[in-house]
């Protein structure tokens, strides 16, 4: 076999040796082309979870407020979708369950705050989930998969066995992090609603579990103003306030609230602080 045969058969070998090579190179680390550097050294949620549980036992407690001593606030937003309403904007019925103008407000003002995901809702919007988590101003929690209660009786919600609690978490940690890199610390009931048993349960999964003292009312409410005045007259030092990040009938007037609600807490002195930023402040 000539020299110039014997090179041209290897040379294609060489190259689809190369490209595969590179091919499983991509692959295997396809995370750091995706995710900031920060966010891919998380930890999964299964290894955080077998991680946490080494640490028990668990005192279980929920967060409502922060310290009183001190002039900060946490407004937080819970991003839910039931199974009911990813039909109904499946079928068009509901254009939106996202309402971006909050975080272009919040961005504007240079406002921090904590979205608590719900699974459903970071599975239908990857690509807004992804942006929230990528935002320095914004601080990822989890709001369970379905936005099932976790009790009966709670504003009509579904309601989750107890026996499916921790696939209920665990299955809505896993997609938030299979979608934005981001594994959440933080954990609120859908609806508020929880018993002792369920307090227990998500302790053990190593969440902190964050309720709230000041609720904005924003859900189902289509005056501005009484959103407005119920947060004002209601805030304090340490507040936690709850408002909901979707758009569409059920929550349709939240940044319009918003938009009042930032200056008037800027003038009372109130600095803006992520969930993690106000617990530093306690434990």
């Amino acid at each position: 076999m000539s020299k110039k045969n014997f090179l041209s058969k290897k040379i294609p070998f060489f190259l689809l040796s190369s490209l595969i090579l590179f091919l499983v190179i991509i692959a295997l680390n396809y995370k750091d082309f995706i995710y900031p550097e920060l966010h891919r050294k998380q930890s999964s949620p299964e290894s955080y979870i077998e991680q946490a549980a080494k640490n028990l036992p668990v005192k279980p407690e929920v967060i409502e407020h922060g310290p009183r001593d001190k002039k900060k606030v946490a407004l937080t937003f819970d991003a839910d979708m039931t199974p009911a309403m990813e039909i109904l904007l499946k079928k068009g019925i509901v254009k939106s369950w996202y309402n971006k103008p909050i975080k272009e407000t919040l961005d504007r003002e240079n406002v921090k705050a904590t979205i608590f995901l719900g699974g459903l809702w970071t599975k239908n919007y990857p690509r807004e989930a992804r942006d929230l988590a990528a935002d320095p101003l914004l601080e990822i929690g989890n709001h369970s998969y379905n936005h099932n209660a976790f009790k009966k009786g709670c504003f009509e919600l579904g309601v989750v066995d107890d026996s499916a609690d921790k696939n209920e978490v665990e299955t809505a940690q896993a997609e938030i992090f299979a979608t934005t890199g981001v594994l959440p610390k933080y954990f609120r009931f859908p609806g508020g609603c929880f018993e002792k048993i369920d307090v227990e349960t998500i302790s053990k999964l190593g969440l902190k579990i964050v309720h709230w003292d000041v609720a904005a009312g924003d859900g189902f409410n289509k005056d501005a103003s009484s959103i407005v005045k119920k947060v004002l007259n209601n805030v304090q030092n340490g507040s936690i306030v709850v408002f909901h990040i979707h758009d569409g009938s059920y929550a349709p007037k939240t940044n319009d609230a918003l938009v009042k609600i930032i200056p008037e807490l800027k003038k009372r002195g109130y600095e803006f602080v992520t969930i993690s930023e106000m617990l530093n402040l306690v434990y």
